[in-house]
């Protein structure tokens, strides 16, 4: 009997022991660990203390969930209220690929490091409040596998290992009309739509936009600095208008008309649209100026002819 009270006293006392450093309370259905007073099934405090490395640890095999196989570390299940039904939650695999929303045999997670998924088009999956920094060598964001592509149609990435570094728009391989370098937008700020970063020349000239193929557009605006960028100066007073003989001797010599540029020059350098309109209207206002000049001479010739 003696020895009956004792071993009682000893497993009354290991109770109180273990209460004592985990904070079981059977009352609230509570249990805690490291902390002292628990508020939720179980509710794990580390403290402060350099040692501690880890609040829970968990090594393969083991499983949250029955209806796991041994390849699944942790899964963590929502019952429905049927009998049997069950949404999976969580689940961490024991080659580290994580699914949420997931469930733990999804063919999915043994090639995806991490997998978020409701099926609902209209919600979003993931907020992260703060920065997100994507890094690595080819580090890349990519869209759009709905047809099964294994990298998606479209990627984004920062070339840093070529000539030109910036943000890299390309189609992944397997991807339709699989290339690199569709849009191109440097550490500079320019931006390039079909060509290679990499090639001399590409972004020569103090230049924003470089497009290849050129460009269709129902409207373009060009504005001015100033309105002294603009050619009315041609019919102000002290307008210097070449005589015409001086203006024939020039296309002779040169080929082109006078403050034009030459073919040469605009096949090394291209044109500024705004100013080359200026210029062309600057000829179209001398014109003008020659052509008044001849219908005054005209007029006083038929003046002279008509008095005699």
């Amino acid at each position: 009997m003696l020895k009956k009270i004792i071993c009682f006293s000893a497993l009354i006392m290991a109770f109180n022991t273990t209460r004592a450093q985990n904070n079981i309370y059977p009352t609230s259905g509570n249990t805690g660990l490291g902390n002292t007073v628990p508020s939720a099934k179980l509710d794990v405090y580390v403290p402060g203390n350099a040692t501690m490395q880890s609040g829970i640890r968990l090594t393969s095999p083991f499983s949250f969930s029955n209806t796991s196989n041994i390849n699944t570390l942790f899964h963590l299940r929502k019952a429905g209220r049927n009998k049997g039904q069950f949404s999976s939650q969580f689940v961490v695999k024991t080659n580290g690929n994580v699914g949420v929303g997931v469930n733990y045999n999804d063919p999915i997670l043994n090639n995806k490091r991490m997998v978020i998924t409701d099926n609902n088009p209209n919600a979003l999956d993931l907020n992260v409040r703060g920065f997100a920094l994507i890094d690595g060598q080819n580090a890349s964001l990519l869209f759009g596998a709905t047809g099964g592509e294994s990298f998606g149609q479209w990627g984004i990435e920062y070339n840093e290992y070529a000539t030109v570094k910036g943000l890299n728009f390309w189609k992944p391989a397997g991807s339709n009309n699989f290339g690199n370098y569709y849009m191109f937008l440097t550490d500079t700020g320019k931006v390039s739509i079909g060509l290679d970063p990499n090639v001399a020349g590409t972004y020569s000239g103090d230049f924003k936009l470089y497009v290849a193929k050129g460009i269709m557009t129902e409207k373009v605006k060009v504005t001015l600095r100033s309105s002294s960028d603009w050619s009315d100066y041609v019919f102000e007073d002290n307008y210097n208008l070449l005589p015409l003989d001086k203006v024939e001797q020039h296309i002779e010599e040169k080929g082109h008309l006078p403050n034009v540029p030459s073919a040469e020059e605009v096949a090394k350098e291209g044109i500024d649209v705004a100013k080359m309109d200026a210029k062309l209207l600057e000829k179209i206002e001398e014109l003008t100026l020659y052509i008044i000049e001849q219908n005054k001479r005209i007029e006083a010739l038929e003046t002279k002819l008509n008095t005699k």
